[in-house]
């Protein structure tokens, strides 16, 4: 094995350990939820998942939202995007209803409990960019432009593979 491949071994391997920590126990959900001080909040704990928090934080960029949109924005199927906003509605997340000038189309919006939910996830995601941009100052534009590169082409091929 040549000092590439070792590499690539290194790489997926820390891959894979950052695809584990998604679970309903992980960091980002024990720090948005778990820990809460708001009770209803912390009753969420466990029933969320990654891509719920990251539905939820779309919407919260824009809203309301268009919902045939939203496969697009968290990279996933229109099933599984609808499947997911269901699960938030009855969470008691978000809220759908038919656009103004198109009855065939809905638009999400989140409830009261679902803009907390998103603007602890700013403020979560503000801490990790601000840890992250010091790790990041160790290497060049270039090279991290690489790496984004690199990071870009390997879901390019799990994305022709599903």
């Amino acid at each position: 094995m040549n000092g590439s491949e070792k590499m690539l071994d290194k790489i997926f391997q820390s891959l894979n350990q950052l695809l584990a920590m998604d679970s309903p126990e992980d960091d980002e959900k024990q720090r948005l939820i778990s820990e809460n001080p708001d009770a209803t909040i912390r009753a969420l704990a466990g029933k969320l998942s990654t891509r719920d928090v990251l539905i939820v934080a779309t919407v919260h960029k824009s809203s309301p939202y268009p919902q045939k949109e939203l496969p697009a924005a968290v990279n996933t199927s229109q099933p599984t995007a609808s499947r997911a906003v269901e699960r938030l509605i009855d969470l008691g997340l978000l809220v759908r209803t038919r656009l103004p000038n198109n009855k065939k189309q809905w638009q999400l919006v989140l409830t009261v409990l679902g803009q907390q939910i998103a603007e602890a996830k700013v403020e979560y995601d503000q801490d990790l960019r601000a840890q992250a941009r010091i790790i990041a100052s160790h290497y060049s534009a270039e090279e991290l432009s690489r790496f984004n590169d690199f990071l870009t082409e390997i879901l390019e091929i799990k994305t022709k593979t599903q």
